[in-house]
Formats: C-alpha cells, structure tokens, sequence
C-alpha cells in the first residue's frame, strides 16, 4: 500500500510540474513579486509594507488558482480521460489512489511556495532603502529567472524533455544560489541581509495553501475546473468573512459567577440606569483578570468583612482569611463579591459579582446596578452580546454557528501582513499551532475526498 501510495503521488507531483499552466503560474507570480519595488517608488516609509502584503497577497492568491487547476487536472480530468480506471483496475485502493492525489499536488505546491518566498524575500530587500530600490539586486533577480528558462530551453532542445519541469527544476537550484549571493551582495559597503522576520507570516501563507489544494482536490472528484473554480471561490470567500458571518454568532457561554477551570479568566460587565427595562445594549470590552499586575480577592459571604490595607506590595503582606481569598477555588461556594487593589492609590473597589437578578426591585430602580458575567478562555473572547434588565446575562450563541465557524476554514488566521506591519514578532508557538490547525483542515478535507470518490464511477462500470 505504501509503495503505491508513493508512486502514485511522486508520478502526480511530476505531472503537474510538468504542467504549462503551473509554469505560466509559476513565472507571473515570481515576475510580480520581483517587480513589486518599483512601485515603492510612489509612497513614503511604507516601502516594505507595500512589498510584504504585495508579495504575500499574489503567493496566496496565485497559489490557489495553482491548486485548483492543479487538482483538476490530476483528478477529473484523468477520470475522463480513462487514466483513474486504469490504476484502479490494479491492486489500488481507492483511498489510497486519492490521499496519494492530494499528497502528490502538495508536494507541487510546496515547489511553488519554495520559490515565491524566496522571490518575496529579495524583493524586500530590494526596496529596502527609502529612496532607491537596489538595481543591482533586481538585475540579478531578473537575470536568474531569464537564465532558469534558457538553460530550460537548452535542455528541452537536447534531450526533448519536458520544457516547464525542466524550467522548475532549474529555478530549484539557481533561486536558492540567487538568495544566498544576494544575503551576502553589501549595500553601500554595509550588510544588508534578507528579512528573516518574514519568514513566519510566509510558512502560514503555505498552510492556506495547502489547505486550499486539499479541498480542491477533494472537489475535483465529483466536479469539473469550472465548477470547482466557483466552489472555492465561494469557500474562499465565506472563509474571509467567517468571523463575521459566523464567529459573531458562535458559543461563548458567559457565567453569572466564575467557572472553574485553569484557563484565563475574563470578565464583562454592564450598567443599568435606573428604571431600565430594555435590552442590553453593548457589554464592556472583556479584561483578563488573572494578570501579574492585577491583585484580586474573593468572597462568597452575604456580607463580607472589610478589606485591610496592604501597602504598596499587595503579595507579600495578603493572607487569605475565612472571608477573602486570592483563589476562588478555595471557596467552598460560588463568589458573590470580587475585591480589587489598586497599590497605587491605596484603596480597594468591592464589586458584587453574583445574584445581580436578585437585587431588590425597589433598591434596583431607584439606583440601578451592574451586571458582572465570567468566562474562562485561552483566547480574548468577544464582546458578550444580549441580556436584559430582569436576567443580566448575554445570549451564549448559536451552536450551529460555532459548527459552521469551526467547519469553514479561516484564511484570516493565516494572513500576518498586519503584524509584520507593526513589527510585531510572529511567536514560533502561532506558527506551530497554525501548522496543526492546517493538518487538521487537510484530513478532513482528505475524508471528506475519500467520500466523494468512494462511490465515482471512473468508467463504464464503478470500480470499488
């Protein structure tokens, strides 16, 4: 199973690099990245920003349409053609003949990859400079991409090989040759380097794209390029907009009192006017309070005793009593009041934060009261949303839409043009958790290929 497994994608990778659209792909994405500096030309100390998102936006984009066309042709067109019934009348399973597709177009879209980062980060360093983008850089840049299609041309000419693998595999080993002279290539007489803080946002752009070439793929064995070209248009766009769409809407259960757990706790609160019957309006923007700079204690008494004076060092002077404590966990109840410290001034804010529907009516329309709501997160939740005056606590969302956000992939995750711009450090843990969200999409859409194709007829009669 694995040697066909093996083969099958190997003689897949092969057949899309030999591909002309991919290559026509492949040369209008690199001869777009590496003409991007010259508009930098028109704007002023956003230079590199416009070639970071520029660059990142056409590997994204073009590495789509390679995987959608790619797959199109490795799986529908080679049912139409007879090629599938070919191999699925040997001793091939059908799961393994489509997981060996998808492995095999991955493959081909890593090599695409490959070389637009590598293209985007000399294009970054040719615009480094404010005013003048470096010509010697880009002469070279041009100048191995004319020599990658002659040297493709030549050996095409002797050896009647294929024209766009041999152009592939020529710009494989003089790309990465390019990238190290130009690493070590001064300007000025000063060593100027490539940008290797892009490195992070450019590897998330290669798991959209593998996850889009596992889903066309997965599409292509029950639809033809052109429906499957408007599908993943259509997944592509509803992924942009799923956090609008549907990650508004999802489940975030927020508590009247806080949960247990060992997340990080976040709170919300609202104000009611006095003699306020309407819905709430808009919650407070979540704040975290198990922070390093926020000293916070406990209560689940009916009335609490009064909370001492600690100085400027709250940690070391606190010690939990039978009314107060810094774990709510120790409470034997539920907390109804939460005591917060300010070292700087000296003074301690006592909130109740349990049992606001309870409050007398009398006392609550004459003077109103706030409404505290806890959740327990890894992530900063959304801001809570619904509640009224008679039950203060927000809606906790729609399951189907938190089905549906977690169904839909979200490119938004794996765009950190916004970040680069801040000069914001890509935390290795984001990429690696990036990678593990992007696995998971690729099974799925793996499973989700062998049950599609588990049924397709590939001939006159359905091999199983």
């Amino acid at each position: 199973m694995l040697t066909s497994l093996y083969q099958i994608a190997k003689n897949t990778f092969r057949e899309t690099l030999r591909e002309p659209i991919y290559l026509l792909l492949l040369l209008t994405a690199l001869a777009l990245i590496g003409i991007f500096p010259v508009f930098t030309m028109f704007v002023f100390r956003e230079q590199v920003k416009l070639v970071v998102d520029s660059a990142m936006a056409t590997t994204m984009v073009i590495g789509w349409l390679v995987a959608v066309l790619s797959a199109s042709h490795a799986i529908s067109r080679e049912i139409e053609n007879g090629t599938a019934l070919l191999l699925l009348s040997k001793p091939v399973q059908r799961p393994v003949f489509i997981i060996a597709k998808i492995v095999g177009i991955l493959a081909a879209l890593a090599v695409f990859w490959f070389l637009c980062a590598l293209a985007a980060l000399i294009s970054i360093r040719v615009a480094k400079d404010q005013f003048r983008i470096d010509n010697t850089a880009m002469a070279i840049y041009f100048g191995v991409l004319a020599l990658s299609m002659l040297l493709a041309g030549i050996h095409n000419y002797v050896t009647r090989s294929s024209f766009p693998m041999a152009a592939v595999l020529a710009l494989l080993v003089l790309f990465p040759l390019m990238a190290v002279g130009i690493y070590y290539l001064p300007v000025g007489g000063e060593h100027v380097g490539l940008s290797m803080e892009t490195v992070p946002a450019l590897v998330l752009i290669l798991y959209s794209v593998w996850a889009m070439g596992s889903l066309a793929t997965a599409l292509s064995t029950r639809f033809g390029l052109v429906s499957n070209l408007l599908l993943c248009c259509v997944i592509f766009l509803g992924g942009l907009m799923s956090d609008y769409l549907f990650g508004r809407h999802a489940r975030e259960a927020w508590s009247d009192s806080v949960p247990r757990g060992s997340g990080a706790l976040w709170m919300s609160s609202y104000s009611f006017v006095p003699t306020e019957i309407l819905d709430v309006g808009r919650w407070s923007v979540p704040e975290r309070l198990d922070t390093a700079d926020r000293f916070i204690v406990w209560s689940a008494a009916a009335s609490p005793s009064r909370l001492p004076m600690l100085g400027s060092r709250p940690e070391e002077v606190w010690r939990d009593s039978a009314e107060w404590v810094r774990d709510p966990a120790d409470l034997r109840e539920a907390p109804l009041y939460m005591g917060r410290y300010d070292a700087a001034a000296l003074t301690w804010e006592t909130l109740r934060i349990a049992g606001e529907a309870g409050v007398p009516a009398a006392v609550a329309a004459e003077a109103g009261f706030s409404s505290h709501v806890f959740r327990r997160s890894a992530h900063r939740p959304r801001v809570p949303a619904g509640g009224t005056y008679r039950e203060p606590r927000p809606a906790p969302g729609s399951r189907v839409a938190s089905v549906l956000h977690a169904c839909l992939p979200n490119w938004q995750l794996f765009w950190m043009a916004d970040a680069l711009a801040a000069k914001r450090p890509i935390p290795a843990a984001y990429v690696a958790f990036g990678g593990l969200y992007a696995v998971l999409v690729v099974a799925f859409f793996m499973l989700l290929a062998v049950a599609l194709f588990w049924q397709r007829e590939v001939g006159s009669q359905a091999v199983t």
